[in-house]
Parts: C-alpha cells; structure tokens; sequence
C-alpha cells in the first residue's frame, strides 16, 4: 500500500553515500539478491522479508523495467509471517504433550521435549495455514536521494533500513530537523554549532 494507492501517510529518508556511476545495473543485481523468498514449512524462521515488485507483490523477478521510473526507484518491501492462532497451538500441544508422556509413561517433560514437540506441531499446523502477507511501498529519488517509506512503525522501519542498506551500500537517515539541516550542506562552522546543541524542555513535565 502506498505510492501506487492506498495512504498517503509516509516516512521521509535520505539517503548518504555515493552512487557509482553504473550503479543501474548494479542495483538490478543486488535487488534480484535480496528479493523475497517465500517462507517453508521445514524452515525455522517464523517470518521472511525480501524486495518485490511494487506493483504486483508476488513478482519478485525483478528487471530495470520493473525498478526504475525516470529518475526514482521504487520497490515493494514484502515481508511474510507465519500466524497460528493461539489457542489452535495451545491446544494442539497440549494434546502432543499428552501422548508423548502417555507413550513414555511419564509425568513430567524436559525443557528440550517441550521445545522438540512445540517445533514439530509448529510445523505440522503450518501446513493447514498460509502465511501473513504484509508489502509496504518505497519510492527513492534518485537525484534528490530521498526515500519514502510507506509506513511509520519503528520496528517495520528498521527492518526496512537494515535490508536497505546491506542492499544498496549506503546509509539511511530519517528526517529530523537535524537530518534536514545535515542534508543541506552546511559549512564546517554551521556544523559544528548544530552539533553543540543541546535540547529544551519546553514542558515542566519533561524538565
């Protein structure tokens, strides 16, 4: 949701680092390296991220085509997680707990049994499930180096950040005041006060 349709509320970036000067193609690659992979029953991992299309998210084969919009780059971030409800899981391991002690004719199970039987029932309820799908829209400048985000959660943000920059070899910083000064180019004097600063409680609460 977001860039295309849908909320217009977003999350404003810049983006610090230099981009090479054939970094079109270079980026189609370490996209196609990072794009998302779908979550597996046998995997550990409860939840998987990866770029995708932004206009179609189950289109992870990404081409220039598919990225570059004139001079912005946009990508959908999908991230998919496995959802079981919990009284559906409560209930069936309580039930695998049961048989197990039953067929081993026991009272009590070890911390590493309790962990083997939540895995495997896990994984046997995944079966019956399908994942979570969650795609948050990112539109880059490319000559302003903004970024925006279409979401605002802080978790869903660093995650976003972390995939970002192991993707694009640069740095990410949120819009701040600070940031906006930063990203106009001051002096070395100008900079130096910035970072003297210090802030004002401006409420007795926060004093």
């Amino acid at each position: 949701m977001g860039a295309l349709k849908g909320t217009i509320t977003y999350t404003k970036l810049y983006v610090r680092g230099e981009l090479a000067d054939s970094f079109r193609d270079l980026f189609v690659e370490r996209v196609r390296l990072r794009a998302f992979q779908p979550l597996t029953v046998e995997a550990e991992a409860d939840q998987q991220s990866g770029w995708c299309s932004i206009e179609d998210p189950l289109d992870t084969d990404l081409d220039h085509n598919k990225l570059y919009f004139g001079s912005y780059l946009n990508l959908g971030l999908r991230t998919d997680k496995w959802v079981i409800p919990g009284p559906l899981l409560k209930a069936h391991l309580a039930e695998a707990e049961r048989a197990h002690l039953q067929k081993r004719g026991r009272e009590r199970l070890s911390k590493s049994e309790k962990e083997e039987i939540r895995t495997n029932v896990s994984r046997r309820l995944r079966k019956q499930v399908l994942p979570v799908m969650n795609v948050v829209d990112l539109s880059w400048n490319l000559d302003t180096g903004v970024v925006r985000f279409w979401n605002q959660s802080p978790r869903v943000l660093e995650s976003m950040m972390e995939i970002f920059e192991d993707t694009f070899s640069v740095n990410l910083l949120p819009e701040s005041p600070g940031a906006s000064a930063v990203t106009m180019g001051l002096s070395d004097l100008h900079t130096r006060a910035l970072e003297a600063l210090t802030p004002t409680a401006f409420h007795p609460a926060f004093a």
